[in-house]
């Protein structure tokens, strides 16, 4: 049908091109369709604005996912997307529809002066090409992980329940004083829980000199029954990762007291509990 549309050749047309941080990795088959050192990248549609305007598809990350395949058409399945190219995609949809700037708003900490920066997008495409993901992690001369990246469901997942136990974990003060502690104990209890379970979603496989454990059942029960500095070696990578592989803070600089500061930029609405 849309071969025979006369209006077809006023369709929008790719504005960039785009290198995958992951270099294609990560990617299960049939999710990327097309060369990751060359993706092309279209500007948002009038349907794709509303979208992300709607408060329970950006709860979701229904409405990253519906852009990302809009905008790109070498995605079939944008829930599949590893982390490390989320922000990528969201960054360049943002510069085919808007253009290459994007202004910010901010009071000085200084001196409470109002100030707008326009920040280079394209600076942020580059960061991403400059980073890694470490995906091995040594406990010992014996011991060692292999790790992935989250798929972006996955992420958006463990983001929505962590904001759904920090909110809880703020208002105990409502909680009657004599039930606090159980309160407490459960919640801990569960973001605990909740921590384990993202590691194990994370790791593909622990290896035994040259054995590989790949049995998410077998590495749950080693996780729960290993010693403490295992455990803290494991999250000291994965917030390694994190930290690396979110959005760098800009400098900038109060046009009234010339105070240098630095700005967080959030590109992905649906990341507003994070």
């Amino acid at each position: 049908m849309t071969e025979n549309n006369p209006l077809q050749k006023y369709f929008r047309q790719p504005k960039i091109y785009v290198k995958l941080p992951s270099k294609g990795l990560y990617y299960d088959p049939g999710v990327l369709a097309g060369d990751h050192n060359s993706v092309p990248i279209f500007a948002m549609t009038g349907m794709d604005e509303i979208i992300y305007k709607t408060p329970d598809a950006l709860y979701s990350g229904e409405a990253t996912i519906k852009v990302i395949e809009s905008c790109c058409p070498y995605i079939k399945d944008a829930k599949q997307i590893p982390s490390l190219d989320v922000e990528t995609f969201i960054i360049a949809i943002r510069i085919a529809t808007f253009g290459e700037n994007i202004s910010i708003d901010q009071n000085c900490p200084k001196c409470g002066t109002e100030n707008s920066y326009d920040v280079p997008l394209s600076s942020l495409l580059d960061y991403f090409q400059t980073i890694k993901f470490e995906n091995t992690i040594t406990i010992n001369e014996e011991l060692s992980i292999k790790i992935r990246p989250l798929k972006y469901f996955e992420m958006n997942h463990y983001a929505v329940e962590n904001f759904k136990l920090q909110k809880t974990l703020s208002q105990i003060d409502d909680v009657e004083v004599e039930q606090q502690q159980k309160y407490l104990n459960d919640l801990y209890s569960d973001l605990a829980a909740l921590q384990l379970d993202l590691f194990l979603t994370s790791i593909e496989s622990v290896k035994i000199g040259s054995e590989a454990v790949t049995d998410k059942q077998l590495i749950g029960q080693w996780l729960e029954n290993s010693e403490r500095e295992v455990f803290q070696t494991i999250k000291t990578l994965f917030e390694k990762n994190k930290n690396e592989w979110t959005l760098p803070e800009q400098k900038v600089q109060c046009s009234a007291c010339q105070s240098n500061n630095e700005i967080s930029i959030v590109l992905d609405q649906s990341n507003f509990f994070g």
